[in-house]
């Protein structure tokens, strides 16, 4: 398939074909995997360290299954080695970071154990860094970014670790961009916000060269063509939008039993201050306590205490 790198060409295939955005992390996996150079550009403006194209990059999960469906769905993380010492796990999420933090940092230190080669000096250890790449898709992410280190609460201080966390929120990094911040950094990530073909066009020709162009929006293209990964996306957004009704449903439900709720004691408590007050009046006639109890329904001890003052 050649694609005509024209933005009528991309505004054509709008109105024919739905672009699954890369935020989505079957689509990210499925178009880096097998372009592992421009993964290797979008590492270098999201890592803090310099990743040149001289860097060697290696797959260490395999290759994209492209066959059995059964396969495919036990994709779960790109994870890649550079030059053999510098290992980084890419990880989508379209919750908020603080809800996956756990379960990533779980992942990330099983990464680190298994990294530990039998009978290995730990000073060659100083010479290996592994870092776990968070984007995160949720629409309403409170992160920008951030980098996720060790800190002594009693010493302050930051402890150097083998593992580090880099927190990405893919769509303060799509607000950024469109209120004029045109960095590397910030069109690689909004890139993968990208809502038409259209626009991952016009973003991907801000960064790439054209032969690069080329092969990354014919990845694209031919991923948003497959059936399965199609599938799951559709199956994906309609998951979230039934569990988001859920939550909403109950938070509805919680809101009316609570307005009635409220209603219902407001009422009572209207009733009850109205007696007391209905009994004040009757002890300075000085009615008897019998009377008051047997008109106002309140009990000896409440009339006792109206006069001594204690209500």
């Amino acid at each position: 398939m050649t694609l005509e790198l024209t933005k009528e060409y991309f505004e054509d295939l709008d109105s024919k074909l739905t672009l699954i955005p890369l935020s989505y992390d079957r689509a990210f996996k499925c178009v880096f995997k097998l372009n592992l150079d421009l993964l290797r550009k979008f590492l270098n403006e999201i890592l803090p360290i310099k990743i040149t194209d001289e860097n060697k990059i290696t797959l260490l999960d395999g290759e994209l299954p492209i066959s059995n469906k059964k396969e495919r769905q036990k994709i779960v993380d790109i994870f890649v080695v550079i030059n053999e010492n510098i290992f980084i796990d890419i990880e989508i999420n379209r919750s908020k970071f603080k809800d996956v933090y756990e379960r990533n940092k779980q992942y990330l230190d099983k990464v680190s154990n298994l990294l530990f080669e039998k009978g290995e000096d730990i000073k060659d250890l100083k010479n290996r860094k592994i870092y776990q790449i968070n984007i995160n898709a949720h629409h309403n992410e409170d992160i920008t970014d951030d980098i996720i280190v060790s800190y002594g609460l009693i010493t302050k201080q930051v402890y150097p670790s083998l593992g580090q966390m880099i927190v990405k929120g893919l769509e303060r990094y799509r607000q950024k961009y469109y209120n004029g911040d045109v960095t590397k950094s910030v069109i690689w990530l909004t890139i993968l916000t990208a809502r038409t073909f259209t626009e991952m066009y016009d973003l991907v020709s801000k960064v790439l060269d054209k032969n690069e162009v080329q092969r990354l929006m014919e990845a694209v293209v031919d991923m948003c063509r497959d059936g399965f990964i199609l599938h799951e996306w559709q199956k994906d957004k309609m998951d979230a939008l039934v569990k988001y009704n859920e939550i909403e449903n109950a938070t509805n439900e919680g809101k009316a039993l609570g307005i009635a709720e409220g209603k219902t004691l407001g009422i009572a408590e209207g009733i009850k201050q109205n007696k007391f007050e209905i009994a004040k009046n009757m002890l300075k006639k000085n009615m008897s306590l019998e009377d008051i109890s047997e008109i106002t329904g309140l009990t000896i001890y409440d009339i006792k205490k109206i006069k001594n003052k204690e209500v």
